[in-house]
């Protein structure tokens, strides 16, 4: 399960429906603020997950332990994402909590991760100050980027023709055989994923007031999608060498967008 729901979770008044995209990039995520975690352990970062290079990555010396972001004021939140993490092979369990001015409270159940495919959460609208992840149990997981913010809604859903992020891998193999072509084994150059969204049928106030912030935002960090949260659980954590170009369609008032992904990989 890489998309968690707050429990109880009704969408609010509003909102798309949660079989559209959801998608958390540098131009809605919270930036700015101050990071602190409850331990490091040596060679790792505590601030590395406050940043989108999934290599400076933070690990706790010990656990049960604590990533917060504390942004400076007040301000609106509806998604919390994690990703380059090892929670799912490590066993670990997840808590997010925001600080409601005299305790920490869960907005996440207490979960356990099953995978280290990329996390999105989803709940209800929150307008806090501080933020944080609780991992508790297994052993002590990597950690690359942990985003908390105000999640882009797609007004049109996904589904026929597109191929899941998670199903669409690339990986780059390298195999060894003998003289005689005996099969001697095989390396693993690298693993990541490749995938195209494309939306049709968006109004061009949609676009207007929506694309341009993600073609921005991509053009200098990864971002994270949630294709159809409801339904499916795969998200993505993926860079793109820059959002297409949206097209009116012939049709009035209606435009079409579309962008290619690389995304991190995971086992």
């Amino acid at each position: 399960m890489s998309v968690i729901f707050q429990t109880g979770y009704t969408l609010p008044s509003g909102d798309e429906p949660l079989t559209h995209a959801r998608i958390a990039h540098s131009g809605n995520w919270l930036s700015g603020g101050t990071v602190s975690a409850s331990s490091t352990a040596a060679d790792f970062f505590a601030d590395g997950p406050g940043t989108s290079l999934t290599y400076e990555k933070w690990k706790p010396a010990s656990l049960s332990a604590t990533w917060e972001y504390d942004h400076g004021i007040a301000a609106e939140v509806d998604y919390c994402v994690i990703g380059a993490h090892t929670m799912g092979t490590n066993g670990n369990t997840l808590q997010i909590q925001y600080f409601n001015g005299s305790t920490w409270s869960g907005v996440i159940p207490s979960t356990a991760i099953t995978s280290d495919m990329p996390i999105f959460a989803i709940f209800a609208p929150q307008t806090r100050q501080r933020w944080r992840i609780q991992i508790s149990g297994g052993i002590a997981p990597t950690v690359g980027v942990i985003k908390f913010g105000k999640a882009m809604q797609m007004q049109r859903p996904l589904y026929g023709g597109h191929s899941p992020l998670d199903l669409a891998r690339k990986t780059t193999l390298r195999s060894n055989t003998s003289t005689r072509g005996e099969f001697l084994g095989r390396t693993k150059l690298r693993g990541m994923f490749q995938a195209s969204f494309e939306w049709d049928n968006l109004t061009a106030q949609w676009v207007r007031d929506n694309w341009r912030s993600f073609q921005k935002a991509v053009e200098t960090e990864p971002f994270f999608i949630a294709w159809r949260p409801m339904t499916f659980s795969e998200v993505g954590l993926c860079y793109t060498d820059g959002a297409g170009a949206p097209s009116n369609t012939g049709r009035r008032d209606f435009m079409s967008a579309s962008v290619s992904v690389t995304g991190y990989g995971y086992d």
